[in-house]
């Protein structure tokens, strides 16, 4: 091997060792059911350390459910935390109620973190968003999801007639097939 291959790996190898050295996080913001209006939705942030190193000043702040078309039953939508050792997570919920229905746009909620203690510069990281959330109604809602009598006694109808023609056949060639046999 000549020397600026050697030179190369060695530095390749240094670089990697530097960077595998630092905390690496993780951000998932994941809304746990669909929502409805008035009734209760929760969201989790989940922060996941990968690194080899813990975190410090970690902290993240969400601005989607700060407004008038949604209350906050429980929880905050910023969560702080001193540090974050490395292979471990942390999870924050919150609890909103939506107030009306229709699509809100929803942002990425953002992470700072610092990779070392001695670090001075934050990272930024963001939690993959979705793009868009439909609030639905709560008649949409029940008319959805709840059975409605006219389906039920369609079902029972249908189960009737696939359970009762075969048997009104069956029953219809017996009488003829013993009508039969006694005239003979």
């Amino acid at each position: 091997m000549n020397t600026k291959t050697l030179v190369s790996v060695f530095l390749i190898l240094f670089v990697s060792f530097v960077y595998s050295q630092k905390a690496e996080l993780l951000f998932q913001k994941k809304i746990v059911e669909g929502p409805v209006v008035g009734k209760h939705l929760p969201i989790q942030f989940i922060i996941y350390n990968v690194g080899s190193d813990p975190a410090y000043d970690v902290s993240f702040i969400d601005n989607d459910f700060i407004s008038a078309d949604f209350d906050i039953i429980s929880g905050q939508t910023e969560g702080k935390w001193e540090t974050l050792a490395p292979g471990s997570q942390v999870q924050t919920n919150l609890t909103v109620e939506p107030k009306k229905s229709g699509i809100y746009s929803l942002t990425s909620t953002v992470l700072n973190y610092r990779k070392s203690q001695h670090d001075s510069e934050f990272t930024v990281s963001s939690a993959a968003s979705y793009s868009g959330m439909y609030v639905e109604s709560q008649a949409d809602y029940e008319k959805r999801t709840s059975l409605l009598v006219k389906e039920i006694i369609v079902f029972v109808l249908l189960c009737v007639a696939a359970v009762g023609l075969p048997y009104s056949i069956v029953s219809n060639y017996k009488k003829t097939y013993e009508n039969s046999i006694k005239k003979n």
